[in-house]
């Protein structure tokens, strides 16, 4: 421990893909900057099933060797000023108006632990890259799949589950993938309904050229599915998760008996789609830009 440091990925309130995007933004500052990351998604997150849990490692193994609680050292130094050793696990204040942390701040940054609690873009981030950095030259697509691929793993029982369904229901068959959003998104995205109307056209082009391709559903709105088993029929797959009306609140600020349940949802099926041939989804919505 004497002479690292390191930078405490937080939750920030949001959707599982924002949450995650949020992370790989800060494990490639962490990278640049040469801080060990640790991940902790506590109390604030969507996701936590409880209170001291690390709703993160709920879901993904750790992103590092370090226990979260080697943390708590009264010698630290903390920035940004308002954390410590004896706060660093409560939730983060999500109403405060302050800027990210740049990584040219953290470069001449001499606290022990930066706590990032604040969500940056990592197309913001990618200009930093040194030359001699694996991923230089990358766009964001790869930066993220790369990083995706080197931290983001799974629990084993949810890897075994994901695994379960595709054997049963995917397996020997080629797919098509679609995400289609509503709900919620529809105060992000006013055309979201015209947006959604031009599925139907897209799909039947991938079809079309693909005879005996069939479909793999993502969707948070009860009456886009019942649209689209009436559609395609046998042609459909999908899994049984929580939906919502067309206009009704989003799924990820429903109420969840086990908020483990709302976050293996949204996993599931992005890892179902990730395994497909084809991909047609929402640019507007993290969970396609994830895909």
């Amino acid at each position: 421990m004497e002479g690292k440091k390191f930078l405490l990925i937080r939750e920030i309130g949001m959707g599982l893909w924002n949450e995650l995007h949020h992370v790989l933004a800060q494990l490639l500052v962490a990278e640049i900057v040469g801080r060990i990351p640790v991940v902790y998604w506590g109390k604030g997150s969507l996701y936590a099933p409880d209170e001291n849990v690390n709703a993160f490692e709920e879901f993904f193994m750790p992103v590092s060797d370090l226990d979260i609680h080697a943390l708590a050292q009264d010698k630290f130094l903390f920035y940004p000023e308002r954390w410590n050793s004896g706060n660093f696990l409560t939730v983060p204040d999500f109403s405060r108006n302050e800027p990210a942390i740049t990584t040219e701040c953290l470069k001449n940054c001499e606290a022990d632990v930066v706590v990032c609690d604040r969500y940056t873009d990592v197309d913001k981030i990618i200009p930093s890259i040194p030359k001699k950095h694996r991923l230089f030259g990358l766009n964001r697509r790869k930066v993220c799949h790369r990083l995706i691929c080197e931290y983001i793993r799974l629990k084993k029982d949810l890897q075994d589950s994901i695994e379960t369904f595709y054997a049963e229901n995917m397996k020997g068959a080629r797919f098509l993938a679609v995400h289609i959003r509503s709900s919620d998104k529809l105060t992000e995205v006013k055309h979201l309904h015209e947006l959604n109307q031009r599925y139907p056209r897209e799909i039947e082009k991938v079809l079309e050229t693909n005879p005996g391709m069939r479909i793999f559903l993502m969707t948070d709105c009860i009456d886009i599915l019942e649209e689209y088993r009436e559609r395609y029929g046998s042609l459909l797959v999908y899994t049984d998760c929580r939906r919502v009306p067309k206009d009704g609140p989003g799924v990820h600020y429903q109420e969840y008996h086990d908020n483990r349940v709302k976050g293996f949802e949204i996993i599931r099926d992005s890892w179902l789609a990730a395994k497909c041939n084809y991909f047609i989804g929402n640019g507007y919505s993290n969970v396609s830009f994830g895909i």
